[in-house]
């Protein structure tokens, strides 16, 4: 047997704040308004504890029995650029600018392979640090992306992480990248030491592969170098 409806005296709507009506309701003086008045209260919960409709119930039971959505694949952004023989990437937000190569005027009393010195930044002068060093990567000058292709010139790149600014040469930069999650692949078994350290995991972008950096640990690693 169906449920016999609510009776509601909607005074809100007749003689309320919500009425047109030039007759009010003489306790709205004291409530100021029907979401303050008891009546208007009462009404809002008799509403709440009444029995469901079938047909909510037979709409809700249908939402809740659906297969769960697949959630959505988050896409990022890397910059991709070759330090010698190899093609790397950091996360995109890191990458402040890239000048044109410039001088690398070597410190004093300093000869480490991964503090190359200082460059100039638009008049600032900046540490700069070979990454190449780092992973252990030989000089190669010649990209992998084959002969007849354009090669873009050797360029300074300024990253920036948590307010600590650093300048790496690049052989050459292909530019950013965006990927999801299923696109970076494990690293091969084959690749250890420094490179298996320092590197997240591969992407593979057009003909050739990128590994992507770990940026917390890069940090650290040129951190102990000063």
């Amino acid at each position: 047997m169906p449920e016999k409806p609510i009776a509601i005296d909607d005074c809100w709507n007749r003689i309320g704040v919500w009425s047109e009506a030039e007759e009010r309701c003489p306790e709205l003086n004291r409530m100021i308004h029907c979401r303050n008045c008891p009546v208007y209260a009462d009404v809002g919960r008799q509403l709440l504890n009444r029995k469901a409709l079938p047909e909510y119930i037979k709409e809700s039971t249908a939402i809740f029995a659906r297969a769960k959505a697949e959630k959505q694949e988050k896409i990022k952004s890397v910059f991709v650029f070759r330090a010698g023989g190899e093609w790397l990437a950091l996360p995109s937000v890191l990458i402040q600018e890239v000048v044109d190569m410039g001088i690398i005027h070597s410190l004093p009393h300093r000869n480490s392979k991964v503090l190359r010195g200082v460059v100039n930044i638009r008049g600032k002068l900046e540490l700069c640090f070979s990454i190449g060093a780092i992973l252990g990567i030989e000089r190669f000058e010649k990209s992998r992306r084959g002969e007849g292709k354009y090669v873009s010139p050797a360029r300074l790149v300024v990253a920036d992480r948590h307010g600590e600014r650093v300048v790496f040469p690049v052989s050459e930069i292909h530019g950013y990248l965006r990927y999801g999650d299923k696109m970076l692949q494990p690293l091969p078994i084959t690749v250890s030491g420094s490179r298996a350290a320092f590197t997240i995991g591969i992407l593979c972008v057009e003909d050739f592969d990128v590994g992507l950096l770990n940026d917390q640990v890069l940090y650290e690693a040129l951190k102990r170098n000063l």
